[in-house]
């Protein structure tokens, strides 16, 4: 697999602050680090569920629902990586996410009807 280039951002402490949701959202749409800075010096990285869980794999095993939630993370991307290099079809990518959603609904709730071989 090849590497990917990691992108780091620098922010201050205030800027993070004052737009956390969007540094949330750069960190897990486009696998940003994003470092906060307070006074000129690097305080603390926001990363991916993912990065963390390889960093430190034993205490997200620690945590299930936190290793559920990087699995999913991954899934996700897995997901928005292979609907970016699979040609356009007449399905949008809402139609598609909306089905998906909706089979593993019902598989979840045991609707979802086994194909006869």
């Amino acid at each position: 697999m090849p590497h990917k280039k990691v992108m780091l951002r620098v922010v201050p402490a205030s800027q993070a602050k004052n737009n956390f949701g969007e540094i949330i959202r750069r960190v897990y749409e486009n696998d940003e680090i994003q470092v906060v800075e307070r006074a000129g010096l690097p305080v603390v990285g926001i990363v991916t569920m993912s990065d963390l869980e390889r960093l430190y794999p034993e205490k997200i095993k620690e945590l299930p629902a936190m290793a559920a939630s990087a699995k999913r993370q991954r899934a996700a991307k897995q997901l928005r990586e292979f609907l970016s290099q699979t040609p356009a079809t007449e399905y949008s990518e809402a139609e598609v996410e909306a089905d998906v959603l909706r089979e593993v609904m019902e598989v979840r709730h045991g609707k979802h009807k086994k194909k006869q071989a």
